[in-house]
C-alpha cells in the first residue's frame, strides 16, 4: 500500500458514482471539492455519494471542502472558454458586463485603483499574461504578453500588490457552515496572509459547535510565506500550493522552497500537502512525462502526508490513470525509504512525554521486527498521528469507535482508519486490534504486529500500553 496519501479533486470528470468508487480503490483516501468552482447542491451530491461508497468498500474516505478566499477573478464570459491572442489589447472594467477577448469585468474595485501602468497581471492561474498600458477610473488596458486561454470566474494575480480585502466573505461563511451540516473532514483555507485568518475561521467552527472539522492552510502567497510559523501553529497543517506561489515568485525557487516548508511542517509534526501539475500532462494525455514522475517521487522523499492531483482529477480526461500512476509511483519510491534513518533524525533533541515514547517505541520496535503492521486503538486521534509523524516502517491501522475521528485521520501519512467497536477490557482491545488488522491487510501465520494503546481503559488519559502479537489465523 502507498504509505504517502493521495488527494483527488472532484468535477466533471469523476464525479460520476462509479468513478467515484473506482478511485477510492485505486487509492485516493481523501476527496477535495473546490468550493471556487463548485456549487454547494454539487458538493452535497459528491459527499453524500462518498459516504456510501465508504460503507460499500470498507474504507474510510475523508472529505475536503476549498473554501474560495479573498481571491480576486474576472467575471462571466460569454463563451466557456475564450483564447486572448498575443499582443491583442484587453480592458479590465469595474463592472457587471459579460466579457469577451476584448473587455472583460473585475469584482473589486481595488484592482482598478490599486494597479499601475506598467504592472504585470495574471488570468486563469496565470495562463495569461498582462501588462497594463493605460487606466482611467473604471477601466485598465491592457496588452497581451503570453497568449492562452480564460474561462469564467479565472483568478486574477497582481503580484507585490496587496489588496485590502474581508478574509472571510459571505459565501465562506455559507461554505464553512455547509461543511459542519456535511460532516466534512478538512477545510482548506484559501489565500492565508496571516494567523488571524485562520483564527476567524475557527472561531466560526466555535459558534457552530464543531471540534473536528481540521483546518488546513494553503500556502499561496509572499504574507503567508513570511507568516509560516503563526500559520501552523493555528493550523492543523498545510497545503503548498505551487502553483500561485509560482506567481508570487521566481518560479526557480519553488523546489528549495518546498523542501524547506516540508521539512519546518513536519518538525511540527503537522499535516503537509503538495499540491499543484503533478500530472499536468495527464489532463490531455494517458501517459505523464518523466518529469513529473520525478516530481511524485521527489514529493514522497520529503516525507510529506499526501500528494494532490487537481485539475488532472477534475477536469482531465483521464482521472482514474492519473490516480492509479500516481499511486505506482509512490509504492515504488517508499521501497527504497530508510525508516529507521528517518526515525531517528526526528527523535534527536526532541523532549517527549510518555505518550510520543509509546509512540517512539512501537515504530522502533516494528521496524525491529520487520513487524507487518503497528495497529493503534484511539479516542482522540492524537496518538495515531504521533506515530504517523515518526513515519513507521509498516502500515499503521488506526481503530476508533468513532467514525469522525478515523475519518479525520484519513490524510495522515501511512494510517489506514477503521471504525470498530469499543473495548472494555485490554483482552477485548488486543482481540479487536488483531482482527482489525487482518481485515485491513492480507496478513499470514507468523506476522507480528504491534499493538498500541491506553490501560487501563478508562482510567488513564494518555496512551501507555505497547504489546507485540503474532498472527494465527485460527484466532
Amino acid at each position: 500500500m502507498n504509505k504517502t496519501k493521495i488527494v483527488a479533486t472532484i468535477g466533471p470528470s469523476s464525479s460520476d458514482y462509479n468513478i467515484l468508487k473506482q478511485m477510492a480503490l485505486s487509492g485516493v483516501s481523501v476527496f477535495r471539492i473546490n468550493m471556487a468552482y463548485a456549487s454547494l447542491e454539487f458538493a452535497r451530491e459528491v459527499i453524500l455519494d462518498v459516504r456510501k461508497i465508504s460503507l460499500e468498500i470498507s474504507k474510510e474516505i475523508g472529505i475536503m471542502l476549498d473554501t474560495r478566499g479573498p481571491e480576486l477573478r474576472i467575471g462571466g464570459l460569454e463563451k466557456p472558454v475564450i483564447h486572448l491572442e498575443k499582443d491583442s489589447v484587453i480592458r479590465i472594467i469595474n463592472s457587471s458586463i459579460i466579457g469577451n477577448s476584448e473587455m472583460v469585468s473585475v469584482n473589486e474595485k481595488a484592482v482598478i485603483e490599486h494597479t499601475s501602468v506598467g504592472n504585470t497581471i495574471y488570468l486563469n492561474n496565470a495562463n495569461v499574461k498582462l501588462v497594463v498600458i493605460n487606466k482611467d477610473e473604471d477601466t485598465l488596458v491592457c496588452r497581451v504578453i503570453n497568449e492562452g486561454d480564460i474561462i469564467s470566474e479565472s483568478t486574477i494575480n497582481i503580484p507585490d500588490i496587496k489588496f485590502n480585502i474581508n478574509f472571510l466573505s459571505n459565501y465562506d461563511k455559507e461554505v464553512i457552515t455547509f461543511a459542519v451540516q456535511m460532516q466534512v473532514d478538512y477545510l482548506a483555507l484559501s489565500h492565508v496572509r496571516e494567523e488571524m485568518d485562520v483564527l476567524d475561521v475557527n472561531d466560526l467552527l466555535i459558534s457552530l459547535n464543531d471540534n473536528n472539522i481540521q483546518i488546513i492552510s494553503k500556502i499561496e502567497n509572499k504574507d503567508s510565506l513570511d507568516e509560516i510559523d503563526k500559520i501552523l501553529n493555528v493550523s492543523d497543517g498545510i497545503i503548498i500550493s505551487r502553483g500561485d506561489l509560482g506567481i508570487e515568485m521566481p518560479i526557480e525557487k519553488l523546489p528549495r522552497l518546498q523542501k524547506a516548508l516540508a521539512k519546518k511542517v513536519k518538525s511540527k509534526e503537522k499535516i503537509c500537502v503538495i499540491s499543484t501539475e503533478m500530472l499536468s500532462s495527464m489532463k490531455s494525455s494517458i501517459k505523464p512525462t518523466r518529469a513529473e514522475v520525478s516530481d511524485i517521487a521527489n514529493a514522497v522523499l520529503d516525507n510529506v502526508d499526501a500528494l494532490m492531483l487537481g485539475e488532472e482529477t477534475a477536469i482531465g480526461n483521464y482521472p482514474l490513470e492519473a490516480v492509479k500512476l500516481m499511486k505506482s509511483v509512490i509504492e515504488d519510491i517508499e521501497k527504497d525509504i530508510d525508516y529507521k534513518k528517518i526515525l531517528t533524525e526526528l527523535i534527536k533533541n526532541k523532549d517527549i512525554d510518555i505518550s510520543k515514547a509509546i509512540s517512539y517505541s512501537a515504530c522502533e520496535a516494528a521496524c525491529a521486527i520487520k513487524a507487518s503492521a503497528i495497529v493503534c486503538t484511539t479516542l482522540s486521534g492524537t496518538t495515531a498521528k504521533d506515530i504517523s509523524n515518526y513515519k513507521p516502517s509498516c502500515p499503521l491501522v488506526a481503530i476508533s469507535p468513532n467514525s469522525k475521528i478515523v475519518r479525520g485521520l484519513s490524510i495522515n501519512y501511512g494510517i489506514i482508519p477503521l471504525s470498530v467497536a469499543a473495548a472494555d477490557t485490554t483482552d477485548e482491545l488486543v482481540d479487536i486490534s488483531k482482527r482489525a488488522c487482518m481485515k485491513a491487510l492480507e496478513l499470514n501465520n507468523g506476522d507480528k504486529i504491534v499493538i498500541v494503546g491506553t490501560f487501563p481503559l478508562h482510567n488513564v488519559k494518555y496512551t501507555n500500553f505497547l504489546k507485540i502479537e503474532e498472527i494465527k489465523k485460527e484466532d
